[in-house]
Protein backbone atom coordinates (compact mmCIF):
# COMPACT_ATOMS: atom_id res chain seq x y z
CA UNK A 1 0.00 0.00 0.00
CA UNK A 2 1.53 3.22 -0.93
CA UNK A 3 1.51 5.62 1.75
CA UNK A 4 1.57 9.77 1.28
CA UNK A 5 2.66 12.43 3.82
CA UNK A 6 1.04 15.40 3.59
CA UNK A 7 2.78 18.71 6.19
CA UNK A 8 -0.30 20.17 6.92
CA UNK A 9 2.34 23.36 7.70
CA UNK A 10 3.15 24.31 4.44
CA UNK A 11 -0.14 25.43 3.96
CA UNK A 12 -0.78 28.70 3.10
CA UNK A 13 -3.87 29.31 1.29
CA UNK A 14 -6.97 27.34 0.40
CA UNK A 15 -5.65 27.35 -3.37
CA UNK A 16 -2.30 26.38 -2.82
CA UNK A 17 -3.29 23.92 -0.07
CA UNK A 18 -5.14 22.55 -2.68
CA UNK A 19 -2.93 21.96 -5.62
CA UNK A 20 0.12 20.54 -2.82
CA UNK A 21 -2.19 17.87 -1.62
CA UNK A 22 -2.95 16.97 -4.89
CA UNK A 23 0.73 16.99 -6.11
CA UNK A 24 1.19 14.70 -2.95
CA UNK A 25 -0.97 12.07 -4.11
CA UNK A 26 -0.45 12.21 -7.54
CA UNK A 27 -3.77 13.89 -8.78
CA UNK A 28 -4.31 15.66 -11.67
CA UNK A 29 -3.94 19.13 -12.04
CA UNK A 30 -8.12 18.98 -11.63
CA UNK A 31 -7.83 18.99 -8.49
CA UNK A 32 -7.28 22.91 -7.49
CA UNK A 33 -10.94 22.75 -5.02
CA UNK A 34 -11.99 21.07 -2.13
CA UNK A 35 -15.16 19.08 -4.62
CA UNK A 36 -12.75 18.37 -7.09
CA UNK A 37 -10.18 16.71 -4.46
CA UNK A 38 -13.33 14.86 -2.99
CA UNK A 39 -13.94 13.68 -6.40
CA UNK A 40 -10.50 12.20 -7.42
CA UNK A 41 -9.73 10.89 -4.13
CA UNK A 42 -13.34 9.10 -3.55
CA UNK A 43 -12.22 7.54 -7.24
CA UNK A 44 -8.66 6.75 -6.02
CA UNK A 45 -8.61 2.61 -7.10
CA UNK A 46 -5.03 1.42 -5.26
CA UNK A 47 -5.17 1.24 -1.55
CA UNK A 48 -3.16 3.83 -0.03
CA UNK A 49 -2.92 6.12 3.06
CA UNK A 50 -2.45 9.97 3.35
CA UNK A 51 -0.97 10.73 6.48
CA UNK A 52 -1.30 14.33 8.27
CA UNK A 53 1.13 15.78 9.82
CA UNK A 54 0.76 18.55 11.72
CA UNK A 55 -2.97 18.74 11.37
CA UNK A 56 -3.30 21.70 13.41
CA UNK A 57 -1.96 24.09 11.19
CA UNK A 58 -4.93 23.70 9.15
CA UNK A 59 -7.29 25.52 11.20
CA UNK A 60 -4.54 28.03 12.44
CA UNK A 61 -3.31 29.12 8.85
CA UNK A 62 -6.86 28.66 6.81
CA UNK A 63 -9.30 28.72 9.50
CA UNK A 64 -12.82 27.61 8.14
CA UNK A 65 -11.35 26.30 5.24
CA UNK A 66 -8.93 24.37 6.89
CA UNK A 67 -11.65 22.65 8.83
CA UNK A 68 -13.79 21.84 5.70
CA UNK A 69 -10.71 20.40 3.96
CA UNK A 70 -10.54 18.08 6.96
CA UNK A 71 -14.03 17.35 6.63
CA UNK A 72 -13.47 16.36 3.17
CA UNK A 73 -10.38 14.12 3.80
CA UNK A 74 -12.41 11.93 6.44
CA UNK A 75 -15.31 12.06 3.88
CA UNK A 76 -13.24 9.98 1.43
CA UNK A 77 -12.04 7.64 3.95
CA UNK A 78 -15.64 6.85 4.85
CA UNK A 79 -16.43 6.61 0.85
CA UNK A 80 -13.60 5.08 -0.24
CA UNK A 81 -12.27 1.93 1.46
CA UNK A 82 -8.91 2.22 -0.87
CA UNK A 83 -8.16 5.39 0.85
CA UNK A 84 -7.20 5.28 4.77
CA UNK A 85 -6.33 8.89 6.45
CA UNK A 86 -3.99 8.84 9.53
CA UNK A 87 -3.81 11.82 11.68
CA UNK A 88 -0.06 12.34 13.23
CA UNK A 89 0.82 14.01 16.34
CA UNK A 90 3.66 15.64 17.66
CA UNK A 91 3.82 13.76 21.04
CA UNK A 92 3.08 15.72 24.08
CA UNK A 93 5.16 16.03 27.21
CA UNK A 94 2.52 14.85 29.87
CA UNK A 95 2.49 17.42 33.12
CA UNK A 96 0.05 17.52 35.51
CA UNK A 97 -1.02 20.84 34.43
CA UNK A 98 -1.73 18.72 30.73
CA UNK A 99 -4.07 16.14 32.45
CA UNK A 100 -6.40 18.87 34.10
CA UNK A 101 -6.57 20.49 30.86
CA UNK A 102 -7.47 17.47 29.24
CA UNK A 103 -9.88 16.46 31.89
CA UNK A 104 -11.43 20.10 31.06
CA UNK A 105 -11.28 19.10 27.36
CA UNK A 106 -13.15 15.95 27.86
CA UNK A 107 -16.05 17.48 30.15
CA UNK A 108 -16.67 20.33 27.05
CA UNK A 109 -16.35 18.63 23.83
CA UNK A 110 -18.49 15.46 25.67
CA UNK A 111 -20.68 17.70 27.90
CA UNK A 112 -20.32 15.25 30.71
CA UNK A 113 -22.60 15.34 33.59
CA UNK A 114 -19.95 14.65 35.99
CA UNK A 115 -15.83 14.80 36.02
CA UNK A 116 -13.65 12.16 34.64
CA UNK A 117 -11.94 9.96 37.24
CA UNK A 118 -7.74 9.61 37.39
CA UNK A 119 -6.45 6.60 39.26
CA UNK A 120 -2.80 6.24 40.29
CA UNK A 121 -1.75 3.12 42.31
CA UNK A 122 0.30 3.34 45.62
CA UNK A 123 2.80 1.56 46.81
CA UNK A 124 4.16 3.12 49.65
CA UNK A 125 2.76 5.61 52.11
CA UNK A 126 5.38 8.42 51.05
CA UNK A 127 3.42 7.98 47.32
CA UNK A 128 0.50 9.57 48.85
CA UNK A 129 -0.63 12.70 46.92
CA UNK A 130 -1.33 16.11 48.59
CA UNK A 131 -4.72 17.16 49.12
CA UNK A 132 -6.48 13.27 49.14
CA UNK A 133 -8.54 12.49 52.40
CA UNK A 134 -7.76 9.21 53.53
CA UNK A 135 -11.69 8.15 54.83
CA UNK A 136 -11.60 6.07 57.94
CA UNK A 137 -8.34 7.84 59.33
CA UNK A 138 -9.91 11.33 58.44
CA UNK A 139 -13.69 10.72 58.69
CA UNK A 140 -14.10 7.40 60.44
CA UNK A 141 -15.53 6.06 57.22
CA UNK A 142 -14.33 2.84 55.10
CA UNK A 143 -15.93 3.10 51.81
CA UNK A 144 -16.63 0.81 48.73
CA UNK A 145 -14.14 1.36 45.60
CA UNK A 146 -17.71 2.29 43.49
CA UNK A 147 -18.60 5.17 46.75
CA UNK A 148 -15.52 6.54 46.23
CA UNK A 149 -15.85 6.69 42.47
CA UNK A 150 -18.96 9.02 43.03
CA UNK A 151 -18.07 10.97 45.40
CA UNK A 152 -15.06 11.95 43.66
CA UNK A 153 -17.16 12.69 40.25
CA UNK A 154 -20.33 13.35 42.00
CA UNK A 155 -18.60 15.98 44.18
CA UNK A 156 -14.90 16.31 43.02
CA UNK A 157 -13.41 15.14 46.57
CA UNK A 158 -10.00 13.14 46.33
CA UNK A 159 -9.15 10.14 47.92
CA UNK A 160 -6.52 7.77 49.09
CA UNK A 161 -7.80 4.10 49.81
CA UNK A 162 -5.29 2.23 51.73
CA UNK A 163 -6.33 -1.62 52.58
CA UNK A 164 -8.24 -0.56 56.20
CA UNK A 165 -10.24 1.92 54.20
CA UNK A 166 -11.76 -0.47 52.14
CA UNK A 167 -15.46 -1.99 52.74
CA UNK A 168 -16.11 -3.72 49.54
CA UNK A 169 -13.91 -7.37 49.13
CA UNK A 170 -13.96 -7.06 45.48
CA UNK A 171 -11.23 -4.27 45.16
CA UNK A 172 -8.83 -5.70 47.65
CA UNK A 173 -8.49 -9.22 46.23
CA UNK A 174 -8.33 -7.74 42.20
CA UNK A 175 -5.49 -5.29 43.31
CA UNK A 176 -3.93 -8.51 45.14
CA UNK A 177 -4.00 -6.15 48.20
CA UNK A 178 -5.18 -9.32 50.25
CA UNK A 179 -4.17 -12.39 48.42
CA UNK A 180 -6.33 -15.62 48.70
CA UNK A 181 -5.34 -19.14 49.61
CA UNK A 182 -6.58 -21.77 48.07
CA UNK A 183 -9.90 -21.97 50.53
CA UNK A 184 -10.59 -18.22 49.67
CA UNK A 185 -11.01 -19.70 45.95
CA UNK A 186 -13.15 -22.44 46.75
CA UNK A 187 -15.22 -20.12 48.66
CA UNK A 188 -15.37 -16.96 46.96
CA UNK A 189 -15.85 -18.45 43.68
CA UNK A 190 -19.20 -19.29 44.75
CA UNK A 191 -20.09 -15.87 45.17
CA UNK A 192 -20.42 -15.14 41.34
CA UNK A 193 -24.05 -15.21 40.68
CA UNK A 194 -23.50 -18.68 38.77
CA UNK A 195 -26.00 -22.06 38.74
CA UNK A 196 -22.97 -24.23 38.97
CA UNK A 197 -20.93 -23.22 42.12
CA UNK A 198 -17.81 -24.84 40.64
CA UNK A 199 -17.85 -23.29 37.29
CA UNK A 200 -17.57 -19.62 39.58
CA UNK A 201 -14.13 -21.28 41.58
CA UNK A 202 -13.09 -21.68 37.62
CA UNK A 203 -13.33 -18.71 36.52
CA UNK A 204 -12.05 -17.11 39.74
CA UNK A 205 -8.78 -19.24 39.34
CA UNK A 206 -8.44 -18.73 35.55
CA UNK A 207 -10.19 -15.88 34.22
CA UNK A 208 -11.20 -12.93 36.95
CA UNK A 209 -9.07 -9.79 36.45
CA UNK A 210 -6.49 -9.85 39.23
CA UNK A 211 -3.51 -6.81 39.05
CA UNK A 212 0.03 -7.59 37.10
CA UNK A 213 2.79 -7.32 38.97
CA UNK A 214 3.80 -6.00 42.23
CA UNK A 215 0.90 -5.62 44.51
CA UNK A 216 -0.04 -1.59 45.77
CA UNK A 217 -0.95 -0.93 49.12
CA UNK A 218 -3.76 1.25 47.87
CA UNK A 219 -4.73 3.58 45.16
CA UNK A 220 -5.30 7.78 44.97
CA UNK A 221 -8.40 9.02 43.00
CA UNK A 222 -9.00 12.41 42.05
CA UNK A 223 -11.35 14.42 39.74
CA UNK A 224 -9.24 14.83 36.53
CA UNK A 225 -9.67 18.38 35.94
CA UNK A 226 -7.60 18.98 39.61
CA UNK A 227 -5.78 16.34 40.21
CA UNK A 228 -2.40 16.76 41.92
CA UNK A 229 -0.95 13.21 40.45
CA UNK A 230 -0.01 11.98 37.53
CA UNK A 231 -2.96 9.21 36.92
CA UNK A 232 -2.49 5.28 35.63
CA UNK A 233 -5.68 5.59 34.32
CA UNK A 234 -8.60 7.47 33.38
CA UNK A 235 -12.32 6.38 34.27
CA UNK A 236 -15.25 7.78 32.28
CA UNK A 237 -19.01 7.52 33.20
CA UNK A 238 -21.05 8.44 30.01
CA UNK A 239 -24.54 8.15 28.55
CA UNK A 240 -24.60 5.30 25.82
CA UNK A 241 -24.68 8.71 23.03
CA UNK A 242 -21.17 9.42 24.72
CA UNK A 243 -19.51 6.16 24.47
CA UNK A 244 -20.22 6.54 21.27
CA UNK A 245 -18.12 9.41 20.43
CA UNK A 246 -15.32 7.85 22.97
CA UNK A 247 -15.98 4.28 20.61
CA UNK A 248 -14.97 6.27 17.45
CA UNK A 249 -12.09 7.79 18.58
CA UNK A 250 -10.91 4.95 19.79
CA UNK A 251 -11.34 3.39 16.43
CA UNK A 252 -10.18 6.08 14.49
CA UNK A 253 -6.83 5.89 16.19
CA UNK A 254 -6.17 2.45 16.94
CA UNK A 255 -8.01 1.07 13.20
CA UNK A 256 -9.46 -1.56 15.44
CA UNK A 257 -12.58 -2.56 17.21
CA UNK A 258 -12.46 -2.51 21.17
CA UNK A 259 -12.26 -6.00 23.01
CA UNK A 260 -14.64 -5.42 25.45
CA UNK A 261 -16.25 -8.24 27.80
CA UNK A 262 -19.14 -7.55 29.71
CA UNK A 263 -20.04 -8.61 33.61
CA UNK A 264 -22.91 -8.05 35.53
CA UNK A 265 -20.93 -7.55 38.77
CA UNK A 266 -17.96 -6.21 40.43
CA UNK A 267 -17.95 -3.46 37.66
CA UNK A 268 -14.68 -1.60 40.25
CA UNK A 269 -12.58 -4.54 38.95
CA UNK A 270 -13.78 -4.89 35.64
CA UNK A 271 -13.24 -1.36 34.36
CA UNK A 272 -10.08 -0.54 36.05
CA UNK A 273 -7.94 -4.01 36.36
CA UNK A 274 -7.98 -4.84 32.82
CA UNK A 275 -6.81 -1.39 31.78
CA UNK A 276 -4.05 -1.12 34.41
CA UNK A 277 -3.33 -4.65 32.96
CA UNK A 278 -2.31 -2.60 29.82
CA UNK A 279 -5.64 -3.03 27.68
CA UNK A 280 -5.98 0.68 25.67
CA UNK A 281 -9.75 0.95 26.65
CA UNK A 282 -12.67 -0.81 28.03
CA UNK A 283 -16.27 -0.38 28.61
CA UNK A 284 -18.10 -1.76 31.70
CA UNK A 285 -21.53 -1.31 32.86
CA UNK A 286 -22.21 -0.29 36.75
CA UNK A 287 -23.29 -3.31 38.82
CA UNK A 288 -26.34 -4.22 40.98
CA UNK A 289 -23.71 -2.65 44.20
CA UNK A 290 -22.61 0.67 42.59
CA UNK A 291 -26.27 1.25 41.31
CA UNK A 292 -27.79 0.44 44.89
CA UNK A 293 -24.96 2.13 47.04
CA UNK A 294 -22.70 3.93 44.40
CA UNK A 295 -26.16 5.67 42.85
CA UNK A 296 -25.27 5.75 39.90
CA UNK A 297 -27.95 6.69 37.05
CA UNK A 298 -29.55 3.81 35.06
CA UNK A 299 -28.04 5.12 31.83
CA UNK A 300 -24.67 5.29 33.20
CA UNK A 301 -21.82 3.51 31.49
CA UNK A 302 -18.39 3.34 32.07
CA UNK A 303 -15.34 3.64 29.60
CA UNK A 304 -11.60 3.30 30.56
CA UNK A 305 -8.26 4.49 29.36
CA UNK A 306 -4.70 4.17 30.38
CA UNK A 307 -3.58 7.50 30.78
CA UNK A 308 -0.95 7.37 28.05
CA UNK A 309 -4.06 7.41 25.75
CA UNK A 310 -5.56 10.35 27.25
CA UNK A 311 -3.77 12.99 24.35
CA UNK A 312 -5.08 10.88 21.39
CA UNK A 313 -8.54 10.49 22.31
CA UNK A 314 -8.80 14.30 23.56
CA UNK A 315 -7.02 14.80 20.32
CA UNK A 316 -9.11 13.23 17.98
CA UNK A 317 -12.34 14.11 20.07
CA UNK A 318 -11.34 17.61 19.13
CA UNK A 319 -10.65 16.55 15.50
CA UNK A 320 -13.71 15.31 15.18
CA UNK A 321 -15.65 18.44 16.72
CA UNK A 322 -13.97 20.66 14.98
CA UNK A 323 -15.47 18.62 11.17
CA UNK A 324 -19.05 18.80 13.19
CA UNK A 325 -18.75 15.06 13.69
CA UNK A 326 -18.10 15.29 17.18
CA UNK A 327 -20.89 14.66 20.49
CA UNK A 328 -21.73 18.30 19.94
CA UNK A 329 -22.27 18.29 16.33
CA UNK A 330 -24.50 15.28 15.83
CA UNK A 331 -28.28 16.36 15.23
CA UNK A 332 -31.21 14.29 14.89
CA UNK A 333 -32.83 14.54 11.23
CA UNK A 334 -35.13 13.12 9.15
CA UNK A 335 -34.30 13.76 5.70
CA UNK A 336 -36.08 11.12 3.51
CA UNK A 337 -34.02 10.49 0.04
CA UNK A 338 -31.03 12.02 1.65
CA UNK A 339 -27.99 12.25 -0.23
CA UNK A 340 -25.32 9.22 0.28
CA UNK A 341 -21.90 7.84 -0.84
CA UNK A 342 -21.13 7.38 -4.66
CA UNK A 343 -20.89 3.47 -3.97
CA UNK A 344 -24.59 3.71 -2.51
CA UNK A 345 -25.56 4.55 -5.96
CA UNK A 346 -23.47 2.13 -7.81
CA UNK A 347 -24.47 -0.90 -6.09
CA UNK A 348 -28.55 -0.02 -5.90
CA UNK A 349 -27.46 0.49 -9.86
CA UNK A 350 -26.15 -3.18 -9.80
CA UNK A 351 -29.20 -4.08 -8.39
CA UNK A 352 -31.67 -2.66 -10.31
CA UNK A 353 -32.63 0.39 -7.55
CA UNK A 354 -33.43 3.61 -7.49
CA UNK A 355 -30.50 5.74 -7.67
CA UNK A 356 -30.47 9.07 -6.28
CA UNK A 357 -28.32 12.47 -4.96
CA UNK A 358 -25.19 11.84 -3.88
CA UNK A 359 -23.69 12.96 -0.37
CA UNK A 360 -20.83 15.38 -1.12
CA UNK A 361 -19.00 17.85 1.83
Amino acid sequence: MAVYRFNCSECADPRQSCILLAEVLGLPEGGRNLDALHDLITELGAPCTLVLENPAALEQQLGAYGKRMLRMLSDCALENPNFKLEIEREEQIMTIDTYREMGLELEQQLLLRYSPIALKLIYDESEIPEGTIRPWQEQGNRLAMCQAFALVRRNRKAYTLLKEDHWCVWPLVSYRICPLDEGDYEYMGTKFFMKDPQRGVKFLKEEYPFLDGKAPIGFSIAPLRSCTFEPDLVCIYCNPAQIRSLLMAAKFDSGEMLDVTLDPVDSCVHSTIPVLNGKDYNITFPDPGEYERGLTDENEVMFTLRSEKLPVLTNTLKMFGSINFGYQGLQMEMDMNFPRPEFYNKMFEKWGLATGPEWKK
